[in-house]
């Protein structure tokens, strides 16, 4: 899936960088980081700490939090604000050059709370929480507008994902998590702010590499004869990425921040078919595996959860047609690391090798 930056995009980045480089700072840069104290935001936020040149400005709901004391400690400035509201954002992303933007999915997906307001509504909790997920990024994206004049020819840095309704001609309208956040990243933006748009580069994010966690049905279902089966309902040899998110999702977007703006990145540490990921895990393990690719109906009964075994296999079904890249050229670590700039990320069967897998073992 590597797509070599063309000659075009090779001689945009020299230039860049050499602009870069020969232009005074007036003190250190700020980087503003959305969710700082979650997966994406947190490693985000640590990689652009370990650079002297940036003041790291996290920015969370709740700044006594123990993860946020944790990066206060580390050297970032602490900041509060909410996503659903505007005005908190605003003041956040005062003076920023830079600002990474994450929103969020899952926790109103699954929050009690929410799933009782979308009964209420009569909805389902994944709708309920796509308009949760693109009322927030619209807040992050009007925010980020009303600083444009400050941030960097690279400066709006946005995690999202492939529009699944229009990649698929309409053949999925219900991808949720994928279309709240492409809907907004970079639809809202492209259309009510081209300045901002100018200045922004989108970085789709592959599969975590810990999502097992919420499926163990599909990725770890032991048999009866001891071994174990892989069961999604995407062929075996369709390449998919994978990411480990804590680590790598800083380095992905601190290489980001060196290239030209207006691109698109696949943030990933390798990209291989789920039957490959199941061969380095019994590899890993020592113990039977294979895979079997299920119907839609299979996929759902296994997570345990109706609404997220909708919701996830809908995107399974997607990364087998188009694609979970939905058919996009997409910039990736290699062509980063090709273009000159260093880009550390970890494979799939490096991290396998380095997880303590007794408790799916122990079943």
């Amino acid at each position: 899936m590597s797509c070599p930056l063309p000659n075009h995009l090779s001689l945009q980045f020299a230039r860049f960088q050499n602009c870069t480089e020969t232009t005074p700072m007036a003190g250190k840069k700020i980087i503003c980081v959305i969710g700082a104290t979650g997966n994406q935001g947190g490693s985000v936020a640590r990689r652009f700490l370990q650079d002297p040149r940036f003041t790291v400005r996290a920015i969370t709901r709740d700044p006594a939090s123990a993860k946020a004391q944790g990066l206060k400690v580390l050297g970032a400035e602490v900041v509060q604000a909410e996503l659903d509201d505007v005005a908190t954002l605003e003041v956040a992303f005062q003076g920023a050059n830079v600002i990474f933007s994450v929103t969020q999915y899952w926790e109103p997906f699954f929050r009690p709370d929410c799933r009782a307001k979308a009964a209420e509504l009569g909805i389902s909790c994944r709708r309920y929480a796509y308009d949760v997920e693109y009322r927030q990024g619209k807040n992050i994206a009007d925010a980020a507008a009303s600083v444009v004049s400050t941030l960097d020819d690279n400066g709006f840095l946005v995690s999202t994902l492939s529009h699944a309704n229009k990649s698929s001609g309409g053949a999925f309208t219900e991808l949720y998590h994928f279309d709240a956040k492409a809907d907004v990243f970079p639809g809202y933006v492209a259309d009510k702010y081209p300045a901002l748009a100018a200045k922004m580069s989108c970085i789709h994010t592959g599969y975590f590499m810990t999502s097992y966690q919420i499926l163990p049905g599909s990725y770890f279902n032991k048999q009866s004869d001891g071994s174990y089966q892989m069961r999604f309902a995407t062929a075996e040899d369709r390449p998919v990425p994978h990411l480990d998110v804590t680590s790598d999702t800083g380095n992905f977007v601190y290489a980001v921040s060196q290239m030209p703006p207006g691109k698109d990145y696949m943030a990933a540490g390798s990209t291989v078919g789920f039957g490959e990921y199941i061969k380095l895990w019994g590899k890993a393990t020592g113990v039977p595996v294979s895979y079997k690719q299920v119907t839609f109906e299979e996929q759902v009964a296994d997570s345990g959860d109706p609404d997220l075994g909708v919701e996830v296999t809908h995107m399974f079904v997607y990364s087998d047609s188009p694609g979970y890249d939905g058919g996009m050229n997409l910039i990736t670590a290699e062509d980063l690391r090709k273009a000159g700039i260093d880009c550390p990320m970890t494979s799939l069967e490096e991290w396998i090798s380095k997880q303590d897998w007794s408790g799916i073992l122990a079943q």
